[in-house]
């Protein structure tokens, strides 16, 4: 793995954390949301949540037209 390459994953690991920390304190909330307060790209903080799904962290749920998470 290069650098640029640990760079991003550092980058990925640090937004899951941003994320897992938001929905602990403040609960389950939308996609829309935590874009909002991570002022991040979308593709980080997809990134962040596909490893906190895959972690089996979240738990990911559709609502009408919205993406729901909430930590497990």
């Amino acid at each position: 793995m290069n650098v640029k390459e640990m760079e991003v994953k550092e980058q990925v690991g640090d937004a899951a954390g941003e994320v897992w920390r938001l929905l602990n304190q403040g609960g389950p909330q939308t996609l829309v949301q935590l874009k909002k307060k991570l002022n991040g790209s979308g593709d980080l903080l997809g990134f962040a949540v596909g490893w906190l799904a895959r972690e089996d962290k979240v738990e990911i749920v559709k609502e009408k037209r919205s993406i729901l998470l909430r930590l497990k």
